[in-house]
């Protein structure tokens, strides 16, 4: 219950209290539980705390409690202070560094270079100053809008810009001495610019009278050569040639012309006798002039057109020259009708030229008379240079060209295959000769897209490859060949190369042939032979005992590879049948035995008992 308390009335009458409303009673509930709640909540708080401090205090009466405590304290503390202790002398250590460095600095420099502190201040106080003041302005009059309003901040900054004035008037005339260099620096730069940014041309007179202008030395040049091909196109004389030569000058304008326009002008100052018309020009020389200009083009058109397929983007169509149509002035002289273009055009531009061929004559000498290669020259006539030729007989040297030809590009591709390699090695596991595969070998692929340029036959003229990507790498073969020879030893298997066996020769006087299997190597008796590669001798000793009837004292090497050589006609040999030999071993000497007219080494190249070519490994 709350106590009703009776106030004294004035007049010393007491009254008994008003009595409580129902919202006052409920107000006074509400008070009554949070102050028991909050007791409730001081007394767990007490309780706890009573607890806590009971079990420290058992903690503390531990023998080593005291002394662990006081130890960490100890050792936070003199942690803690330590590294306060270090920043503060690192601090300050790097203070008084740069303190010294700059203090250095200073002296040394007002040392060596009195003047520069005088012009550093000369030059920047000034501006400083001035900056440090705008600053000011803006912060003071800030300050004074805020309070008292935008027009007394105004107010405020022009009575601070007046006292500065005053106070820093001597600065003026230093802050002139900045301002006048700047702005003389702008107008040179706007000067430049302004020029710069001017239309110069050229301006080309001819005979003292302009004819226009043209953006350039370059158009200019082209421009002169049109005209003189134009001049020499009629037949003129050097004289007409002279009486037009165009001069320039630099101008200024923005009226410009092109190429084509100039020659036109130029040609309009100098002649009356001029018309428009169409030139073709053929890889940029002029050709044919007409004034059938729109037929013209309809008949080059009409030539492309039948070969065009714009269905296909791998297929273009273009001529064999680069042809290009310019409308123009030209002398009325030059003009050709349009069935005479069209004759030039269907004709050819160079014969057929047939040479015939004299004493002394080669195909080397021939091409080279008419400025032709060896190869050209060859494929002209289907030849090549061991062909014979005679005094009498007839080589086309030149072949007719047309004067105009369609050629067709086609953009193709198409997979072709990558030979593997073979990689052999050798093992006295098996018999010399003998020869096992480890991995068998696989062909890669690759796919090739390149340009061909036919001609409307269908013929192919020329192939460029534009690019060649692997799609499958080849597997290398893999093979092992043996060199355990039946006496136990081992022997060498040669490397398929093979070493010239005579090198003191001193000519050959006959090479393989289908009637001569192999190269007669001629030199002096006893001159020495060696082996051409490595292997073992299968067969060494005279005529049977040796490669056979009529060679004389001879030898037979099998490589191992398939390969083998003979040598014959020997005076002696060095070896004997089942030896191995490496090579460039001395094997016998040359000699005359056998069927033979002369002191020489007849040699022979087999692989898996086919006669090869020595040529095709040595130079004849």
């Amino acid at each position: 219950m709350i106590d009703e308390k009776i106030k004294e009335q004035p007049g010393g009458v007491q009254a008994a209290p008003p009595p409580l409303t129902i919202q006052d009673r409920l107000r006074a509930a509400i008070t009554r539980a949070e102050c028991r709640r909050v007791i409730r909540s001081h007394r767990l708080r007490t309780r706890l705390a009573g607890r806590m401090d009971a079990l420290w205090a058992l903690v503390c009466a531990l023998p080593l409690a005291a002394r662990l405590g006081d130890w960490l304290y100890a050792l936070g503390f003199a942690g803690e202070y330590a590294l306060i202790r270090a920043w503060r002398t690192a601090r300050a250590a790097a203070l008084w560094l740069a303190h010294a460095l700059l203090q250095g600095g200073r002296r040394l420099a007002g040392t060596a270079f009195p003047e520069v502190r005088v012009v550093l201040r000369e030059l920047f106080v000034p501006v400083y100053v001035f900056f440090r003041g705008v600053r000011n302005i803006w912060v003071y009059g800030n300050d004074v809008r805020r309070a008292r309003g935008f027009w007394a901040g105004i107010a405020a900054d022009l009575r601070y810009l007046g006292r500065g004035a005053v106070r820093y008037g001597g600065l003026l005339p230093k802050m002139v001495a900045y301002i006048l260099p700047v702005g003389a620096l702008a107008v040179l730069l706007t000067v430049v610019q302004v020029m710069v940014g001017r239309p110069y041309t050229l301006a080309v007179e001819v005979n003292g009278t302009l004819v226009g202008n043209v953006p350039n030395e370059t158009v200019f040049d082209a421009a002169r050569e049109d005209v003189l091909q134009r001049v020499n196109y009629t037949g003129a004389d050097a004289d007409a040639e002279l009486t037009i030569e165009p001069t320039y000058r630099l101008a200024i304008s923005s009226d410009v012309m092109d190429e084509g326009q100039m020659a036109d002008a130029i040609l309009s100052a100098v002649s009356d006798e001029i018309s428009s018309g169409t030139a073709l020009y053929l890889d940029g020389e002029l050709t044919a002039v007409c004034a059938e200009g729109d037929q013209l083009q309809l008949y080059l058109s009409g030539l492309l057109e039948p070969y065009e397929d714009p269905d296909d983007p791998n297929v273009s169509v273009s001529f064999n020259r680069e042809v290009t149509v310019e409308q123009g002035l030209y002398f009325t002289d030059s003009f050709m009708s349009y069935a005479d273009v069209v004759g030039l055009l269907s004709g050819v531009r160079q014969a057929e030229r047939v040479y015939t061929v004299v004493a002394g004559d080669s195909i080397s000498l021939i091409a080279t008379k008419n400025n032709l290669t060896t190869a050209e020259l060859c494929a002209l006539n289907g030849i090549d240079t061991d062909t014979a030729i005679f005094p009498g007989d007839e080589l086309i040297v030149t072949r007719e060209e047309a004067m105009l030809e369609v050629q067709i590009t086609r953009t193709v591709t198409w997979n072709e295959d990558i030979p593997f390699t073979t990689k052999q090695t050798q093992s006295s596991e098996y018999s010399f000769g003998t020869t096992r595969t480890v991995q068998e070998g696989e062909n890669g692929v690759r796919t090739i897209t390149a340009q061909n340029l036919y001609d409307t036959d269908g013929n192919l003229l020329q192939q460029t490859i534009i690019s060649s990507q692997v799609t499958k790498e080849p597997v290398q073969r893999e093979i092992v060949v043996g060199t355990k020879l039946p006496s136990g030893s081992v022997a060498q298997v040669g490397n398929g190369t093979f070493i010239w066996p005579v090198p003191n020769y001193t000519y050959c006087s006959r090479w393989y042939s289908s009637s001569h299997k192999g190269v007669d190597i001629c030199a002096p008796a006893g001159t020495p032979i060696y082996a051409s590669s490595s292997g073992v001798v299968t067969k060494a000793g005279y005529e049977r005992g040796g490669a056979g009837t009529g060679y004389g004292n001879s030898l037979i090497i099998d490589h191992g590879n398939g390969y083998s050589t003979l040598y014959s006609h020997c005076l002696s040999l060095t070896v004997s049948a089942g030896q191995a030999v490496s090579q460039g071993q001395l094997i016998g000497y040359v000699g005359s035995t056998g069927r033979s007219t002369g002191n020489h080494c007849h040699f022979e190249i087999r692989l898996n008992g086919r006669y090869l070519p020595p040529q095709n490994y040595f130079n004849k």
